[in-house]
């Protein structure tokens, strides 16, 4: 068993992230879109299975936690590539969906300067970019 801190920070990015997510929508009361539901279909696990393998000191892990978080940075940055108008809104995400993907939620609290840059769909990439970094980072061979 080999204890690895990169395994924990990434654990506790996921579960941050995941808790972050079920605040806003449970607390705040915000309406998940459909590919912030995509998201969380790819972070909730990674809590989970990141924090078994940091207990467990599992680097095994990384052959099944990256795929997933590959997964939600993609889906993480096209609903920030909508947001910023590079790529046209996605057909699942327009305005006659349940939650349309283009809705700013307050972050901060209404009016704050920084809620036109550091958005949900940015702090999602910042997490999912974190986690592939932590569990990407080269290991030392020692034991």
């Amino acid at each position: 068993m080999t204890r690895d801190n990169r395994l924990y920070l990434a654990w506790v990015v996921a579960l941050l992230a995941t808790l972050g997510s079920l605040w806003f929508s449970e607390v705040r009361q915000f309406v998940p879109c459909v590919l912030c539901w995509f998201q969380r279909i790819a972070m909730y696990p990674l809590a989970l299975l990141l924090g078994i393998a940091a207990l467990r000191g599992d680097l095994g892990i990384r052959v099944y936690a990256l795929p997933l978080a590959a997964i939600g940075w993609v889906i993480a940055l096209i609903q920030n590539l909508e947001d910023w108008g590079v790529i046209p809104t996605l057909r699942v995400c327009s305005a006659r969906a349940a939650a349309p993907c283009d809705v700013h939620w307050p972050v901060w609290g209404a009016g704050a300067s920084l809620n036109s840059v550091l958005t949900i769909p940015v702090l999602s990439l910042v997490a999912f970019t974190l986690i592939i970094g932590l569990l990407s980072w080269g290991r030392d061979k020692r034991a």
